[in-house]
């Protein structure tokens, strides 16, 4: 155990100092700083740039990660590969903290990177299940889609402005924004789980449970809506690009919802949710409102890390997460009942939680959308009732994940549960009062507050009243069971395809291409056999040979003569 809280002690450090770099940067002027030019040879530098909303993404995603290692002490703190498991938290943290800071797109680059390899790592973590390797491939090859659109996005940025430093890219007046656009569209939509390269995200469950708190919450998936945010001035000029995020934004948050809505398993609901709850906040950065989008990128760090968090002091104590183990825990664990009460809350939008405040903005954004800003409006229009669909789908998957994980009937047959170790629950602690200490300051849309409330009320209201009527909770929706076979061309038409594909070339290079070095040896082997008889080392034959040749030519010559 000792050894296990190095890395906290490390993670704390690490804490310390961007804490100490960020808080500044809250409520204070921009800097960006230069620690290595480039020159003509090399055009990267090595840049920085603090502002309000990378320092507090900054926070958020080393907070997280203390926490989470700290969780994990009790978690996994006995495991055989906790160290290389630790060692990559503080890695993963590290490239977060490069794409935030980074005033260079390819430092970003590296960044996003790393984060990408990290998570590979770490979902992976249990390699001996073939889940678990199926899953990391999955994530690393899905997310590979992203990192070519952002290399390709920065090379073409560099072209047009003539720089690759983010902060003179945004001094400019936007140019070439459509093509720019929709590059870091394809980044943005595979790194941060949207439709539709979105099923990488619930298969990515097999990682053990912190990290996918660290995923959902503060790292990996935020950085597609940070990048967004960061490069808005010079995207916003696109109605098309802006257009494309809005519907697939509204996309992804209905279809996200629907299939947290019918989910057996708690960390895969949390999942879908993670991947509707990103898809609000694209939805308000496409409306160019970036400080709604980013205000709820933060909020739904607290609340989504807590619930992750929640989830594997539940799995702690049943030994799954499949919700039919579950039931009966809210006298037995009464911490963790208590804080993912309010977890649960704020996903749904429950005043005063941080939710709350966040999802009204977000609304309030689209609302104002139809009006003003880069969409069309029949589009802001339509992307804003599908954000209220949303809004109610999410109250009553909310409320079925916490009925049926602590109210129902207890599982026959389980060991009895019991609370988690302090190291567990501690941090639960935290982040409960984060998100109710997040709603400070939060703006409030005195309208739009009380629609989000009767739409989370609906919704909650909805699942009780067939609680109450004895009837069942799990909805008899087989093609959202399937979840609409979305996956299926990543899982089976494509990997057919190819092998497909790679037959064809086996036989080409077969039949086609190996036809001509086998024609050269068979004519090869010909000729020989034909200059063996020639060349075949009898003195006599020779003789005889050259004889006759002379009187051929001899008896040629007399006739033509």
């Amino acid at each position: 155990m000792r050894r296990s809280w190095l890395y906290v002690v490390l993670t704390a450090a690490l804490a310390v100092a961007v804490a100490v770099w960020a808080v500044p940067h809250l409520d204070g002027d921009p800097t960006t700083k230069v620690w290595i030019e480039g020159n003509d040879l090399l055009a990267v530098s090595l840049a920085t740039h603090v502002d309000s909303l990378s320092a507090q993404v900054l926070l958020l995603a080393v907070g997280v990660g203390l926490l989470v290692q700290i969780y994990s002490t009790a978690y996994l703190g006995h495991h055989p590969r906790y160290r290389s498991y630790a060692l990559v938290i503080v890695l993963f943290l590290l490239g977060m903290i490069a794409v935030v800071v980074a005033d260079d797109l390819f430092v970003l680059l590296i960044g996003w990177e790393v984060m990408g390899l990290c998570s590979y790592l770490l979902i992976g973590h249990e390699w001996q299940t073939p889940i678990a390797r199926s899953g990391a491939a999955k994530a690393f090859l899905m997310t590979r889609i992203a990192d070519l659109g952002l290399l390709v996005g920065i090379l073409a940025i560099g072209q047009t402005y003539g720089t690759y430093r983010i902060s003179e890219v945004l001094a400019q007046e936007p140019k070439n924004s459509t093509a720019i656009g929709l590059l870091l569209l394809v980044a943005v939509v595979g790194k941060s789980a949207q439709f539709p390269l979105h099923t990488w995200l619930p298969d990515a469950m097999p990682g053990p449970t912190p990290i996918t708190a660290l995923i959902h919450a503060a790292t990996m998936v935020a950085a597609g809506v940070y990048l967004v945010a960061r490069l808005l001035p010079i995207l916003e000029p696109s109605e098309l690009v802006m257009t494309l995020l809005a519907v697939i934004s509204a996309i992804t948050m209905l279809l996200g919802a629907l299939f947290a809505l019918v989910q057996t398993d708690l960390k895969r609901a949390l999942a879908w949710s993670t991947v509707s709850q990103l898809a609000f906040m694209f939805a308000a950065l496409s409306v160019g409102d970036s400080d709604a989008g980013t205000d709820h990128l933060l909020s739904h760090g607290a609340f989504k890390a807590l619930l992750f968090l929640g989830c594997g002091c539940v799995m702690h104590a049943v030994g799954s997460s499949a919700l039919s183990a579950m039931g009966g825990l809210r006298l037995r664990m009464p911490v963790t009942f208590w804080t993912m009460t309010i977890g649960f809350a704020a996903l749904a939008g429950v005043i005063p939680t941080v939710g709350f405040f966040t999802k009204d903005s977000v609304l309030h954004a689209l609302e104002h959308g139809r009006d003003e800003g880069p969409l069309p409006g029949g589009i802001a229009v339509a992307v804003f009732c599908v954000a209220l669909v949303t809004s109610f789908l999410t109250a009553a998957y909310a409320t079925r994940l916490w009925l049926l994980a602590f109210l129902a009937p207890a599982a026959e047959g389980r060991t009895e549960p019991h609370e988690a170790p302090r190291a567990m629950t501690g941090p639960l602690i935290v982040l409960a009062v984060a998100t109710f200490a997040l709603s400070i300051g939060q703006p409030f849309h005195l309208g739009i507050g009380l629609l989000s409330t009767a739409v989370a009320v609906a919704g909650i209201g909805a699942v009780l009243a067939r609680w109450r009527r004895g009837r069942s909770l799990d909805l008899a929706a087989p093609w959202l069971v399937a979840e609409l076979a979305l996956d299926r061309p990543y899982s089976r038409w494509i990997p057919a395809g190819l092998r497909s594909s790679a037959r064809a070339v086996v036989d080409v290079d077969r039949d086609g291409i190996d036809a001509y070095s086998y024609g050269s040896a068979s004519t090869a082997q010909v000729a020989s056999r034909v200059l063996g008889l020639v060349q075949s080392g009898n003195v006599q034959r020779y003789a005889t040979v050259i004889a006759a040749g002379v009187i051929v030519v001899t008896a040629a010559a007399v006739i033509w003569t």
